[in-house]
């Protein structure tokens, strides 16, 4: 394999630390670092209750849309290189790179194209890199019992600090979000169900995920949405990022994947309805939810997928269903939800698992490959990040976890937008799927807040 340019990787330093008492509220707290570095590239990524937050890129790696070329960057330096051969095999090399650099997190997103891509299906390029990576020159954690900083960059630890240091004195004051109307484009997205319908009842396909966009024209205050939108929904993640000008914050519902210490766990969420109402009216529509016969096929034929595709990259005998058909609530929907899971084959890596399960069966389709043709096919613009992955990286750790980027805000320097999907089997209608999107907008459209006054 060809060896990656030494440009994208710093020499080993000393690493700084820091460490502080735990805050009141993290989530305050992330929002305030982040609005001080939002012109900075940086990732902020909320599991289990603590906040992982990477400020300034010590080294990146973003790949163009059609993933024929990258730009590396690192120590004040950049330089485009050709991938040689596999994107998936460039990105390995880049990433044991960096292990061997760097002691601390990665932070990463990846396009919907990518599972195209990968797959060596033709697909339509975007605007947005289809991978980028970043080495953070901060690493900040807010875990419940303690905030710690690390880093190289004395100037970035200093500023940190300086934040840090005054957060519980400076209270958070950001504007109130404006709601985004959510019907627009109703009737082409019922043309683009009804035709989906066709291709299934012809035999395409047995279910394919048709996505809607809501253009905002706007620009977006990326951590004000982040603390409203946040504080209304609770996501299984929550991720936020600005890197090289690409923005997105979302509250995912589901992972596409998680590795930690040899173990793969992936959890399909299908089937859905509202949880807007009251705690009766919502625990009624659970119940409904749970006995719907469309929901149930759609959900059973999806942890039947998900455990297909363990069973290409897991250990033998290894892959089992725990939670079948659990009721997740997430924000403004609940959800059937059910976790598949198998131990990681001594031959097998976390890209090969990610590479089968990307993107996730929830956000594309069954059979996959020809759901990912369908999508390309029947929507008129490219997703972007939009069923993407945010990604968190330890390597020393053995841990890697892709969230399925959905409940998202998106921007770059053309355009702001909103996008939500649903899943069309053949007991769909077009009428109930375009109802289906603007319960999962309703997670993000009434807490955007815009720039300016």
């Amino acid at each position: 394999m060809p060896t990656l340019p030494s440009v994208g990787v710093p020499p080993l330093a000393p690493r700084l630390l820091m460490a502080f008492p735990a805050c009141k509220d993290s989530l305050e707290t992330t929002v305030i670092l982040l609005t001080k570095f939002k012109n900075s590239d940086h990732f902020g990524y909320e599991r289990k209750g603590v906040w992982h937050i990477g400020i300034g890129s010590r080294s990146s790696l973003r790949v163009d849309p059609k993933g024929e070329t990258a730009v590396i960057t690192g120590q004040g330096k950049s330089r485009n290189v050709v991938i040689p051969g596999s994107l998936t095999d460039f990105t390995r090399d880049y990433m044991t790179q960096q292990s061997q650099q760097y002691d601390g997190k990665i932070f990463g997103q990846v396009g919907f194209n990518y599972g195209a891509h990968v797959r060596g299906q033709s697909y339509t390029p975007g605007r947005w890199p289809i991978l980028s990576i970043m080495v953070p020159e901060v690493e900040i954690t807010l875990a419940p019992e303690n905030i710690t900083v690390q880093g190289y960059d004395e100037k970035f630890m200093t500023a940190v600090y300086d934040i840090l240091k005054n957060t519980s004195f400076a209270p958070l004051r950001v504007r109130d979000p404006q709601p985004v109307d959510t019907n627009p484009n109703e009737e082409e997205y019922k043309v683009l169900v009804s035709q989906a319908l066709k291709e299934i009842k012809n035999g395409k396909y047995n279910k394919v995920i048709a996505s809607r966009v809501v253009d905002l024209h706007r620009l977006v205050d990326m951590p004000a949405t982040l603390l409203h939108g946040r504080r209304a929904n609770n996501p299984a993640r929550t991720y936020t990022l600005n890197h090289g000008g690409f923005q997105a914050t979302g509250f995912s519902p589901e992972l596409v994947m998680s590795f930690n210490k040899g173990m793969v766990v992936t959890e399909p969420l299908a089937g859905t309805c509202s949880r807007l109402g009251t705690k009766d009216t919502n625990q009624m529509l659970g119940q409904k939810l749970i006995n719907d016969p469309k929901e149930i096929v759609e959900h059973v034929i999806s942890v039947k997928e998900a455990i297909s595709e363990l069973n290409q990259f897991c250990t033998p005998d290894t892959v089992c269903v725990k939670d079948l058909m659990a009721i997740k609530e997430r924000g403004s929907v609940q959800h059937l939800g059910s976790s598949v899971l198998g131990q990681l084959s001594p031959t097998s890596d976390p890209w090969t698992a990610f590479n089968v399960l990307f993107p996730s069966i929830t956000a594309s389709g069954i059979p996959k490959n020809t759901a990912l043709e369908a999508i390309d096919r029947l929507e008129t613009r490219p997703r972007e990040l939009y069923s993407g992955a945010v990604l968190l990286i330890d390597s020393k750790d053995e841990f890697f976890e892709a969230t399925l980027c959905l409940r998202i805000v998106l921007q770059d320097s053309t355009n702001s937008w909103i996008q939500a999907g649903a899943g069309i089997i053949a007991q769909s209608n077009p009428e109930r799927e375009f109802t289906e999107t603007c319960e999962k907008m309703a997670s993000t459209a009434p807490y955007i807040v815009f720039e300016g006054k």
